[in-house]
Parts: C-alpha cells; sequence; structure tokens
C-alpha cells in the first residue's frame, strides 16, 4: 500500500514536472516570437532612417520565421496528453490574437513604411509619427505579459498542488507506520525524508529559477524517474540561461544600432544646418572622434584646380598635410584600401602606408569630393564599432560634402561678376551696410570711391565689345591688386566699379584713387593686335558723415565722381563741399 501511495504521488509529481516544462517551453517560445516582433520593428525602423535594403535582412528573417515559431507554440499548447483544458484554450486564443496582431502590423505599418520609404521618405517618417505601429506592437506586448501571467499563475498552481500532495503523503505514511512493524515505521520515514529533501531540491530550484537565478542545476541521482526529472529540469535551466543570453546580446547590439543611428541623424541636421566648408568642419572635428571611436585619421578635400587632397579635420593626433591626388590608389581605383591586406600597389605617395592604414574614397554624383584616412590608435585592426559604423558615415558624409561644395559655388555665382571675377551689386550692398554699421560703432573713418572708364561707349563702338570686355577684365585684375591688402573692389554694372575702404580716411581714399588713376593712364593696351589708345578714368572719393547711411554715402561718391566727369574727366574729385554731402545725409 505504501509503495503504492509512493507511485501515485510520484507519478502526479512527474505529470507536474513535465507540466512545468511544458509550460516554460511555451514561455520560452512565446518570448521568441516576441524577438522576431522586436526584431521587425528595430529592422523596419534602420531602413526608415538610413533608406538602404541591407537594413531590412533582419526584418526578412524575422518575417518568415515568426510564422513557424507561433505554430510551433500552438501545436505545444495543443498537445496536452490530459486533454484541452480552459487555461489552454485561453492561451490558444491569445496565440491567435498574437499573430492576428503581427499579421497587422505588417500589413498596416510595415509594408506601407517601406513601400513609401524608396519613393516618400516623408511619408514613412509620417506613418511612424502617428504611432499606429507602436500601438499595434504594445497591444502584442500586451498579450504577452497576459500570457505570462497566466503561465505563472499555472506554474504556482502546480507548485502548490505538488506542495498539498508532499502533505498528504507524509499523513498517510505516518498513519500506515502505525500498523506496520517498527522496522517497517524506520524504514518508511527514512524514504518519505530521502523523498522530502529530492523534491524539496526541486522546489527549491524551480522558486530560484523562478526568481532570475542562473545557473541552477539538481544532482543527477535516485531512482529513474527522479534522474529524468533532474535532467530536464537541468536542460530547461540550461536553455532559459541561453535564451537570456541570447536576448541580451540582441538588446545590447540594437542598443548601439540605435545610438549609431541618433548620432548619424544629429550629423546629419548639423552638417544640413551648416553653410560653409568652414562650418562643416567645426561640426565634423567634434563628431568623427565620436562617430569613430579609437581610431585617429583625417579628412582630407579634392582640390581639382591643384590636383591635391587638402586637409579639412584631423583627429587623434594624425599628421593632416597635403598629397597628390594622382598618388592615392583608393582614388584612382574607386574603392577602399585597407591596409595590410595583401596587395600589388605601391606605397601611397602621402608616406602614410602603415600596415594598419586604411584610405576611403568619397564620391557623389560622379564628383571627387576626397579621402577619409583612418588607422586604429592601438593594434592592428579598425575597433569594430567603428567598421560597423563607417560606411553609413562615408556616405553621409559625401553628400555632407557635396551639398557645401555646391552651396559654395551657388553663392559665389550669385555674389560675383563673371566677367571681371569681382563682387556684383548685391555683395556691394550687403557689405556696406555692415561697413557702415561697423564704422559708426568702432568710430572708424569709412570712405568710398565710385569711377568708371572715360568714353567707354566709344571705345565699344571703335574696337567692338570683345576690347570693351578685355579693358573690363584688366580694370578687375588692377582692382583686385589695389585692395589686395585692404578694401573690396566691386563692379555695379557696365564700365561702373565701387571701392570700399573700410578704415581709410578720405586723404588717404584720394591718395589711392590717384595711384589707380595713375596707374590706368599709363597702359598701352592692344586688342587683336590693334592698339586700343589711352584708358583713362573719372574717381569721385567721399567719407562717411558723422550719422550717415549707406545710401547717403553712395549719393556723395557719385556726386564726386559725376563732378570728374563734368570737369573734364582723368581725375580724381572729392564732394563738390562738404555742407552738401552733410545736407544730403
Amino acid at each position: 500500500m505504501s509503495f503504492a501511495l509512493l507511485n501515485l504521488t510520484l507519478n502526479a509529481r512527474v505529470a507536474d514536472t513535465e507540466q512545468v516544462n511544458r509550460t516554460r517551453a511555451q514561455s520560452s517560445q512565446l518570448a521568441s516570437a516576441f524577438r522576431q516582433v522586436l526584431d521587425m520593428e528595430a529592422s523596419l525602423r534602420g531602413f526608415v532612417i538610413v533608406g538602404r535594403d541591407e537594413y531590412l535582412g533582419g526584418y526578412r528573417t524575422a518575417q518568415a520565421a515568426l510564422p513557424g515559431i507561433l505554430g510551433d507554440l500552438r501545436a505545444q499548447v495543443a498537445r496536452n496528453p490530459a486533454g484541452l483544458t480552459p487555461e489552454d484554450r485561453r492561451s490558444l486564443a491569445r496565440i491567435d490574437r498574437i499573430g492576428a496582431l503581427a499579421t497587422r502590423w505588417q500589413q498596416e505599418i510595415a509594408q506601407p513604411e517601406i513601400n513609401l520609404r524608396r519613393t516618400q521618405p516623408g511619408a514613412a517618417q509620417a506613418i511612424v509619427a502617428s504611432g499606429r505601429g507602436k500601438r499595434i506592437v504594445d497591444a502584442i506586448r500586451t498579450e504577452v505579459d497576459a500570457y505570462g501571467s497566466d503561465q505563472t499563475a499555472r506554474l504556482r498552481a502546480a507548485e502548490t498542488a505538488a506542495a498539498l500532495q508532499l502533505r498528504r503523503l507524509r499523513w498517510m505514511l505516518l498513519g500506515l507506520g502505525l500498523f506496520v512493524l517498527l522496522a517497517s515505521v524506520a524504514l518508511t520515514l527514512t524514504l518519505s525524508q530521502w523523498l522530502t529533501r529530492a523534491l524539496g531540491r526541486l522546489s527549491r530550484a524551480a522558486g530560484d529559477i523562478a526568481q532570475g537565478a542562473r545557473g541552477v542545476r539538481l544532482p543527477l541521482r535516485g531512482v529513474r524517474d527522479l534522474q529524468q526529472v533532474a535532467g530536464a529540469f537541468n536542460t530547461m535551466s540550461g536553455q532559459l540561461e541561453e535564451a537570456r543570453e541570447e536576448a541580451a546580446r540582441r538588446a545590447e547590439a540594437l542598443a548601439r544600432r540605435n545610438a549609431d543611428m541618433t548620432w548619424l541623424g544629429e550629423l546629419s541636421d548639423w552638417m544640413q544646418a551648416a553653410r560653409s566648408l568652414e562650418e562643416g568642419a567645426d561640426v565634423l572635428s567634434r563628431a568623427l572622434p565620436t562617430l569613430l571611436p579609437g581610431t585617429r585619421g583625417v579628412l582630407k578635400l579634392h582640390n581639382a584646380s591643384r590636383n591635391l587632397l587638402l586637409p579639412l579635420v584631423s583627429w587623434g593626433g594624425l599628421e593632416a598635410s597635403y598629397q597628390p591626388a594622382e598618388g592615392c590608389w583608393a582614388l584612382r581605383r574607386g574603392e577602399t584600401r585597407r591596409g595590410g591586406e595583401p596587395s600589388f600597389a605601391p606605397p601611397c605617395l602621402s608616406g602614410a602606408d602603415a600596415p594598419c592604414f586604411s584610405c576611403i574614397p568619397l564620391f557623389s554624383h560622379g564628383e571627387t569630393l576626397g579621402t577619409l584616412q583612418l588607422s586604429p590608435q592601438e593594434g592592428e585592426a579598425l575597433p569594430a564599432a567603428a567598421q560597423q559604423t563607417l560606411p553609413a558615415l562615408t556616405r553621409q558624409l559625401s553628400l555632407a560634402l557635396a551639398g557645401l561644395r555646391l552651396q559654395e559655388r551657388l553663392r559665389q555665382q550669385t555674389i560675383r561678376d563673371p566677367l571681371t571675377g569681382l563682387f556684383n551689386r548685391r555683395h556691394l550692398e550687403e557689405q556696406l551696410v555692415q561697413a557702415v554699421a561697423l564704422a559708426h560703432s568702432t568710430a572708424q573713418p569709412l570712405s568710398l570711391i565710385a569711377l568708371d572708364v572715360d568714353h567707354f561707349k566709344r571705345l565699344n563702338d571703335t574696337f567692338g565689345h570683345d576690347a570693351g570686355d578685355a579693358v573690363l577684365v584688366r580694370m578687375g585684375i588692377a582692382l583686385r591688386d589695389l585692395t589686395a591688402q585692404h578694401g573690396l573692389a566691386t563692379r555695379p554694372g557696365g564700365e561702373e566699379f565701387t571701392v570700399i575702404l573700410p578704415g581709410m580716411s578720405l586723404d588717404l581714399a584720394e591718395t589711392l584713387a590717384e595711384t589707380l588713376r595713375a596707374q590706368v593712364a599709363g597702359w598701352t593696351l592692344t586688342h587683336a593686335g590693334t592698339p586700343l589708345g589711352q584708358i583713362t578714368l573719372s574717381l569721385g572719393v567721399a567719407e562717411l558723415a558723422e550719422h550717415g547711411t549707406p545710401a547717403t554715402l553712395t549719393r556723395v561718391a557719385d556726386e564726386a565722381l559725376y563732378l570728374a566727369k563734368r570737369s573734364g574727366r582723368n581725375r580724381v574729385c572729392r564732394p563738390p563741399t562738404a555742407d552738401v554731402a552733410l545736407a544730403r545725409a
């Protein structure tokens, strides 16, 4: 009778343990399914931010694995030897809802974002900003948490039933012991205590695992059933630890990827806000050491006119010097050159050809922008974090540098006269406003020279417009030489020129104007072998009066120019009178 009762209790305990194993296996399977959902969401977020198809690799993998995981989980729940219980039916319903929510998220959120990101990035961002995808994922998380709560309750119920069975067994064995010999009582009590210790170890181990402990194992000794229970328990504990470690590794990788995307997004925002290469270099000098940790390097720009690579940003103590573009094998081949790799290429002419040296060429729309040259601060290879960030970073650098170069070219086109290379009227007006404001704030003098070429129309009519253009180009060169140390030379239009002279008094401005007049009068110019005759200038000089404005200064200088014209040309004149200039102001 004792053996029969003991065997009945042990079988019930084995059944409870198998139920525990099934429950934990189902929980692990559901956690794996939820990790697939999180992988799809993370991969989709990376694709929406960067727009590159390789970021969808995790999404495709998780999308293909999720139905199989949910199907296996449903089969495990439905394969209950004792038949489906109400708890099993509730679990099956939750699994179906999780699958439906995952399908809905793919159809309503993921696929539209993928399609829109290729053609309408703004629309894809709008779907992300709407929060619908987050709500669906939160609903999936709620179902997973509810499923886990149900499983935890079932585990606790099983442990309670096991404890109750143990108590019943003790009392029944004690009652039977009253009717047997003292030896039988002693043997029965010894066996009862031995079983209690074994099952107690199992209960304590299960409790430890439920509280998150690691490395929990049971000794494989005792009867075969207990050995099987201990072996199954140890297998389950090992699988659970592996699942936890894998989840931690994935979470760490996802956090690192999110951090990289955040830094790259911030770099893109700052580079878009920059308005010149100097401002962009200031941003990159702070960003590159952070985005490429454990490296030292230099970013060089390609100067097409001189065919040189000129350093723009350097960090980590790497020497930044110019080098001939023709000597860069990375630019010649249009591909990254990594130090230490077997290669037939001769050393780089820059001299930076250490075994750990890497050179990445930067291109955009067929234009050569420069190179990014890197080497590790320690060891023989670039750190893993830098290698992971480098592809996306180089693409972003190429786009940003191309945009800044385009801005600079467009800006020069808007402020430069294409014929003489001098600044045009728009830039003259902007700089004159700034110069007047600075002169008033610092109490420094400000003078202006207005000049034009005498009888320029007659020159054009006599020798042709090509000859007139040649004279204007020569005037541009003379004015640039004259104002190389101070002042700003401009061509507002036609044969008229204006020179802004900050910090220069009227007397000094008049001396400078006379120097220019004498220099031009001494020219002997020819065009197409034909002498053009003497070229003369009429110049008017004016100084900013107290409380004067840019318009006042311009009018006074023009008045002095008109006086020089009326006085016979080929001369320098001041305004008619100081009183007239002040009155005009």
